[in-house]
Order: structure tokens, then C-alpha cells, then sequence
């Protein structure tokens, strides 16, 4: 068996500066939604009230039709790629974790365990990383597909609300005066 040459730290370098980059960004957006006084502030006049944000209440769920478009597009995401990770691993049969990219959702994590230059002399970093990104993004897309399927499985649904016209069944008739400068009317009102 031939030996693995060591992870530098340079590979896990690039990363963990993406991982952390995304989590100062998620959290900066959380911090500026958390503070709309902040915005208030900016806008000159620091007396100014601020609109309210609608908000969805407890008995407000999508309709069942959602649940549905929800599995659908979670299941074709993950076929699609499941299909792109299969073609690529037949494509190039020879590289290192094709056998493990036919396994569906799993595989490409495998794979990625396994991503080196195996047996071959003139391996190129490059190639390496390239294949370990693509094989990192068919890894997340296909478990991210399946998260969305089992939203859709899951998820709360309410049938929409529709407004009906309510049938009076009693009448009530009511007399009516109506005395103008030129004018005297007399009539009859009924709701019915």
C-alpha cells in the first residue's frame, strides 16, 4: 500500500477561513436584524417610529400544495446531484474514491475521506483540491435535497381560509321618512 502524503495545513487553512467567514456573515446579519434602532438612528430623524414588521401568526401555515413542491424539489435536488456525482464517477474511473461517488448521499462523503493522489507519480495539488471542493459541494447538495424533502414531510399546513357569504334566513323591513326643503318621501328598507 503506498503512503499518503501528510495533510499540510496550508489545505486546511483555505477551509476553515470560509467557515469562518460564513459565520461572521451570518452572524452580522443576525446582529443588523436584531437592531432596528440602529436604522432609526441612521436615518436622521431619531424620534421616528419605526413600521412594524408583519410577522406570520401561529394559525398562519402554508397550504398543503407546499408540502408537496417541498418534496418534489428536495428529492430532484438530490437526484441531480446523485446524477452528477454517477456520471463523473464513470467518467473518470480511475480516480481515487470513484467507487465510493456511486453511492447515493453517503458516497460522496466517503470519497472525500479518501481524496488524495493515490498511485499516481505526477499528481497535481491542484487537480486534488479541485476534485475534493467538487466532491465537498456534491456531498452538501445531496444531503441538503434530502433536509429539504423532510421539511416537506414534516411541515405544519393549513387550509386557506375562505370567506363565505353568510346566508340571512330572517328579512327585517323597516319604514322610512325623508322630508327634504322641496321634498317628503316615504319608503321601506329591507334586509334580507
Amino acid at each position: 500500500m503506498a503512503r499518503r502524503p501528510a495533510i499540510r495545513s496550508a489545505q486546511r487553512v483555505i477551509p476553515v477561513a470560509a467557515a469562518l467567514s460564513g459565520l461572521v456573515a451570518a452572524f452580522a446579519a443576525r446582529h443588523a436584524a436584531a437592531e432596528p434602532a440602529i436604522a432609526a438612528a441612521n436615518s436622521g430623524e431619531p424620534s421616528e417610529v419605526l413600521p412594524a414588521v408583519p410577522s406570520v401568526a401561529l394559525d398562519q401555515y402554508p397550504p398543503p400544495s407546499a408540502r408537496r413542491n417541498l418534496v418534489i424539489a428536495g428529492v430532484a435536488s438530490t437526484a441531480a446531484w446523485y446524477g452528477a456525482a454517477l456520471g463523473s464517477s464513470y467518467l473518470w474511473p480511475d480516480t481515487v474514491g470513484a467507487n465510493d461517488l456511486r453511492i447515493p448521499v453517503a458516497g460522496p462523503w466517503i470519497a472525500l475521506s479518501h481524496s488524495g493522489c493515490g498511485n499516481v507519480s505526477d499528481c497535481s495539488k491542484v487537480i486534488v483540491v479541485l476534485r475534493a471542493i467538487a466532491t465537498t459541494l456534491d456531498a452538501i447538495g445531496q444531503a441538503a435535497g434530502l433536509a429539504i424533502a423532510a421539511e416537506g414531510l414534516f411541515m405544519p399546513t393549513q387550509e386557506p381560509r375562505r370567506e363565505r357569504a353568510t346566508l340571512h334566513h330572517d328579512f327585517d323591513l323597516r319604514p322610512t321618512f325623508d322630508a327634504g326643503k322641496n321634498s317628503v318621501g316615504f319608503g321601506v328598507l329591507g334586509v334580507f
